[in-house]
């Protein structure tokens, strides 16, 4: 069977997804084929929430922030659904790390603040800074309920003619002409362009065809905490240098607050189908919680795993592959941990590149941060 669009898009995570729903908003037909089906339990863009944040300590991704607020709160109004709970998020860090972060967000014309004592204690409460330790708080941020919007994505993309087939898991992508085919064992599925947006299964699709990328599948796991009383909390980022592991967090409507170390472990694996969690790194994360949290006992309501692809630069890749491929095989991958938040805002960002053949400079497959060798999958998250 052979089923022709304009674009097939490999992988129905949050990056796939938004780009098939921007795509068919200009008018493309446009195809997803996804081995589990969006949003699957062993993907990236599984689970209830996520958090989002304009504190970045580069540009691009402070204005990519506000614009993916702005997108998300355009599909809470087309979807009817919540998605936004932005209650803010404070930054605990070293000076530098700090001051480069308020520095991007005051740059871009928006609000952030130094916090220290009983400052800090107004805004949480419950949260304890250590002697000399300062903060930052912008509300900005807070968090995005994943679950509720990948649906609400699904939805749109699905109302404007977007085909998805799961659960297909893809056996090659080919060059047919001037175009590309994507094969599974179900069906060809032909199109001008391929966009491989399959997360940390798109190492693996891609070196067959001479595409070999520093890509780090990690293992990262979360933990949902039982506290109702911290729902209206702000999130927070608790950042380390020198390649520590940190830790960062957020409120959850219906549940209550979100925890998790910065970092992945070592051990994906492409055939897994459910992820038991690790019961030793909970109780590390815990015992974190009981000193930075003191007098608030913990209640854990769910631990789970999901993975996650880590780069050299920790930043993405959304270009076209270049070489034999041109611009009829476009690269949308490389997560870092970083980039659910940004949501229906990497749609654009994507569907650029497919229509244009080129992504911002940061995000270029061809960039020196990519020269490097793949990290550590355990490498944390430092943008």
């Amino acid at each position: 069977m052979s089923d022709v669009f304009d674009t097939v898009v490999v992988g129905a995570g949050v990056f796939g997804i938004a780009t098939a729903l921007e795509l068919a908003k200009r008018g493309q037909r446009v195809a997803i084929v996804d081995r589990f089906g969006s949003g699957h339990e062993v993907t990236s863009s599984t689970g209830a929430s996520r958090s989002i944040r304009l504190a970045y300590d580069h540009p691009f991704y402070v204005q990519l922030a506000m614009q993916a607020i702005e997108a998300w709160g355009a599909l809470e109004k087309t979807s009817g659904r919540r998605i936004l709970h932005l209650t803010g998020q404070v930054d605990i860090g070293s000076e530098r790390k700090l001051s480069a972060l308020m520095g991007e967000v005051t740059k871009a014309g928006c609000r952030i603040d130094m916090l220290a004592g009983s400052d800090f204690k107004q805004r949480f409460p419950e949260m304890a800074l250590q002697p000399g330790e300062r903060a930052l708080f912008h509300a900005q941020a807070g968090t995005v309920m994943a679950e509720v919007g990948m649906k609400a994505m699904n939805e749109a993309a699905a109302k404007l003619g977007v085909a998805m087939f799961a659960p297909e898991a893809v056996t090659g992508i080919a060059r047919n002409g001037d175009g590309v085919r994507v094969t599974t064992a179900q069906r060809h599925v032909v199109a001008a362009k391929a966009v491989v947006a399959a997360g940390p299964w798109s190492g693996a699709l891609l070196r067959p065809l001479g595409i070999d990328l520093p890509l780090a599948p990690a293992i990262a796991q979360v933990t949902f905490l039982d506290a109702p009383g911290l729902v209206d909390r702000p999130g927070f980022a608790e950042w380390k240098d020198n390649g520590e592991v940190g830790y960062y967090g957020h409120p959850v409507p219906g549940i209550g607050y979100k925890v998790a170390f910065d970092a992945g472990a070592e051990g994906w694996d492409g055939d897994v189908t459910s992820w038991s969690p690790d019961m030793g790194e909970e109780a590390r994360l815990l015992a974190w919680f009981a000193d930075r949290f003191p007098g608030h006992k913990a209640k854990v309501a769910k631990t789970q795993r999901h993975p996650w692809t880590m780069m050299p630069d920790v930043d993405f890749i959304v270009d076209a592959a270049g070489g034999e491929w041109g611009d009829r095989l476009i690269l949308a991958c490389g997560c870092s941990g970083h980039a659910f938040k940004f949501g229906p805002a990497l749609g654009p960002l994507v569907a650029d590149v497919v229509e244009k053949g080129r992504g911002p400079d940061l995000l270029r497959v061809e960039r020196a941060g990519l020269k490097a060798a793949a990290p550590k999958a355990g490498a944390p998250i430092t943008r």
